[in-house]
């Protein structure tokens, strides 16, 4: 078994310790040793990194896992051949993950707490992210919640409250109000922050919770009927806030505003937005009203009661605009519309007048046999496409005879 230094000193960087076993991870070589300083992912908490060193050769670890031969420190795929069992290694750990883990894990600790004290809410899973950190609630909790529990959390980080670690037993630890989760066993390792949270905990802490910084909400929403808080502790949500406040700049240079006015001014380019909307929408169907009518009236004149069909290839327009056209069109008694927009592909839409039997969807789907698409449609619409961009002028003149053929 493998005896965990970092349960000791969390500030542990640097150790030498015996090669116990060479074993195999998900096809990489690792190492069991005899001691580590090495975190192994566990809690929500990932694992340290860092590397192995015997005299002039190195290897990467690049994760470290429970088994139960005991912690395997996995090599990277390219390391050099692994030291044998026994030889005497010395063991360095990443001091800025290290850094960033203590302030996430014991940040969500305090947090955790808040949300306790301030909305009653309880955690019940947490996970500790390349990029943010996530809480998930027994209970919604509202913007104004979330907001008070990350104000009592900081309020704790800023008194700079000790942070103490014991093991004691399971009945001490129940006697003390903590729920001590099945897994823990008999020896239950509890992280207090003074006066404020008790919790079991194999994780890694700081000193004083003043080490956390801060910690800032970076959103919540609903997550299986509770609620999932993100949050970044420390030296990550300071850079969290730079960024946000430096696309806060960037977005009020944009709409020539300090970042206090982007907020109104965001709000008229949407009115504006909206309004252009309405008016290009305005402008579209006079556009659609007027380049039907001069469809109808360039079609050749409809004889012995057949219906008039209007055939045309447009180049570029987009499917829903053809639709729209093809409806209009449409809207006069005996018309059928046999429209099609070519651009990387090629979009077909047939339509025929409520007064008109013809099947357009088994028209289209004849159509589209020809040219390698597929499409269909009921009623007096059909809409369809092809990846082909040519012979579509000659598909439409063959539908349009159909189209116009006498009915028996």
């Amino acid at each position: 078994m493998t005896d965990r230094l970092y349960r000791g000193d969390p500030y542990l960087l640097e150790f030498e310790a015996r090669v116990a076993a060479r074993a195999e991870h998900e096809g990489r070589a690792a190492l069991v040793l005899d001691r580590t300083a090495f975190y192994a992912e566990s809690g929500g908490q990932p694992w340290d990194t860092g590397e192995l060193s015997e005299g002039g050769r190195r290897w990467r670890v690049g994760a470290v896992v429970e088994s139960a031969a005991g912690i395997l420190h996995v090599l990277e795929p390219d390391s050099p051949e692994p030291p044998a069992v026994d030889a005497l290694v010395r063991g360095r750990v990443d001091a800025l993950r290290r850094h960033d883990h203590r302030q996430q894990h014991h940040g969500q600790h305090l947090l955790s707490r808040a949300f306790v004290e301030t909305a009653q809410a309880r955690t019940i899973s947490f996970h500790l992210g390349a990029l943010e950190c996530t809480v998930d609630l027994d209970r919604e909790v509202s913007a104004a919640q979330v907001s008070a529990a990350v104000r009592r959390a900081n309020a704790v980080i800023w008194e700079a409250r000790p942070v103490s670690v014991r093991t004691v037993t399971r009945r001490e630890a129940e006697d003390l109000g903590v729920a001590v989760p099945p897994e823990a066993g008999d020896a239950v390792r509890l992280v207090e922050a003074e006066g404020f949270d008790l919790q079991p905990c194999g994780g890694t802490h700081p000193q004083r919770t003043s080490e956390v910084g801060v910690v800032i909400a970076l959103g919540h929403e609903r997550h299986k009927g509770g609620c999932r808080v993100r949050f970044a502790c420390g030296e990550r949500a300071v850079a969290v806030a730079e960024e946000q406040h430096a696309l806060l700049r960037a977005a009020g240079a944009a709409l020539s505003t300090g970042p206090e006015g982007v907020p109104a001014a965001a709000s008229r380019v949407l009115e504006q937005l909206a309004e252009a909307g309405r008016r290009l929408r305005e402008l579209q169907e006079q556009s659609m009203e007027a380049e039907a009518e001069r469809l109808l009236a360039g079609a050749a004149p409809a004889a012995d009661g057949r219906p008039l069909v209007v055939a045309r290839v447009y180049d570029g327009w987009d499917p829903g605009l053809l639709r729209q056209l093809a409806l209009r069109v449409t809207e006069r008694a005996g018309t059928v519309a046999l429209l099609a927009a070519r651009g990387e592909t090629t979009a077909l839409v047939f339509a025929r007048a409520d007064d008109l039997a013809l099947d357009v969807g088994a028209l289209l789907q004849q159509t589209l046999s020809g040219l390698g698409g597929r499409g269909g449609g009921r009623g007096r619409v059909a809409q369809g496409g092809c990846a082909r961009v040519d012979g579509i002028e000659p598909a439409l003149a063959q539908a349009a005879a159909a189209a116009s053929a006498p009915r028996g």
